[in-house]
C-alpha cells in the first residue's frame, strides 16, 4: 500500500492538470467561435477569399513567470539596488524573492533563471546592462554607466 502523502500529492497534482486541461479547452472553443465570426464577416467582404492563404502568426511567446516588461523592470532595479556586479544566479534569488516565488524542483528553477538570463540579454542589447565577468558559467553584470 502506498504512503497517504505521496497519494494525496499525485491526486492534487491530478486535480490541478484537469483544471488546467478544463480552462484551455474552454478557451480553444471560444477562440474557435471568435475565428467563425472573423471567417463569417470576411466572407461578407470577399465571398471568394481562399482562407489557405492565411498566413497563421503565434504572437502569444508565453513567459509564464512575468507579465510585459516585469522582468525587466525587476532586474533594472535589483541591479539598483545592489550597485555593486552581481552574478545571474544572485539575481535571479532576488527577482524570485521579490516576487515571492518558490520552486519544487529544479526544472521550474532552471526555466526562471533562463527567463532572467533572457531578459539580462535582452537589456545587454538595449545598452543597459554591461557583463562584467565570466568566470566558467558564472556571468556577472552590472548598470552601465551612462553619461
Amino acid at each position: 500500500m502506498a504512503d497517504s502523502h505521496v497519494i494525496s500529492a499525485l491526486s492534487k497534482k491530478r486535480g490541478e492538470l484537469l483544471g488546467s486541461i478544463r480552462h484551455y479547452k474552454e478557451l480553444i472553443s471560444s477562440l474557435d467561435k471568435d475565428l467563425a465570426t472573423i471567417d463569417a464577416t470576411i466572407r461578407i467582404f470577399e465571398p471568394d477569399f481562399k482562407f489557405g492563404s492565411t498566413k497563421i502568426v503565434n504572437k502569444h511567446k508565453r513567459n509564464r513567470y512575468f507579465e510585459t516588461g516585469e522582468a525587466r523592470r525587476l532586474i533594472l532595479e535589483a541591479l539598483k539596488e545592489k550597485n555593486e556586479p552581481t552574478r545571474t544566479d544572485d539575481l535571479s534569488d532576488i527577482v524570485m524573492n521579490k516576487k515571492s516565488l518558490s520552486f519544487d524542483n529544479d526544472y521550474e528553477l532552471k526555466n526562471f533563471r533562463k527567463s532572467v538570463i533572457s531578459t539580462l540579454s535582452t537589456l545587454e542589447k538595449d545598452n543597459l546592462v554591461e557583463r562584467v565577468d565570466k568566470i566558467g558559467l558564472v556571468i556577472i553584470w552590472k548598470i552601465k554607466e551612462l553619461y
